[in-house]
């Protein structure tokens, strides 16, 4: 999902938007992993043992996992990089709002229907509990180290202001509240 709205007008209707194969919420919230999985996509398509799955393969993402009326144990992904955004997306039915807690940031996030959440999987330690009945369905988009090394492309760094420049119309990356010190804008 891309974006959930509600609008006052849409009488109760929400609206949401689908993410499709060019991984618009990743090049958002993380361009060069964009990039970088765009590339490895290309690379999959062009193996001959690769070729007839990767054409199927409509993601940048390396792994998507479908976790379904679960509990998720308290845990750290091992094998993404630490600079990598993994990108959960939740559904709950029947009126349930679990809660994605970030343990390491001593966050409790609701974690509700349409929720879309980017952060370092590798990193913080994440989990999320006992959510009182009803259904929950989580998409859970990776990267995977092991593909990357692999199919020998080069790995995406931590995310920096100057990946958005390119994205900025006219004076807003040098608008105040936008850091630019020393970054080279």
């Amino acid at each position: 999902m891309i974006a959930r709205q509600r609008p006052k007008t849409a009488k109760g209707f929400g609206f949401l938007s689908i993410e499709d194969e060019t991984g618009v919420s990743r090049a958002i919230i993380h361009p060069d992993l964009f990039e970088s999985g765009v590339l490895m996509l290309r690379k999959l398509r062009a193996l001959d043992a690769t070729k007839a799955i990767a054409l199927e393969w409509q993601s940048v993402y390396t792994g998507i996992q479908i976790i379904s009326n679960r509990i998720t144990p308290s845990h750290r992904d091992s094998k993404g990089r630490p600079e990598w955004y993994d990108i959960l997306a939740s559904y709950c039915g029947g009126g349930s709002t679990p809660h994605l807690l970030l343990c390491d940031l001593g966050l409790d996030l609701e974690y509700s229907s349409g929720t879309v959440v980017g952060f370092c999987g590798a990193v913080f330690q994440h989990e999320v509990k006992a959510w009182g009945g009803g259904d929950r369905v989580c998409y859970a988009h990776f990267m995977r180290e092991a593909v990357r090394k692999q199919l020998e492309v080069h790995p995406a760094g931590w995310v920096n202001q100057t990946m958005y420049r390119k994205f900025l119309p006219g004076a807003i990356g040098t608008s105040k509240g936008f850091e630019t010190e020393g970054i080279g804008i």
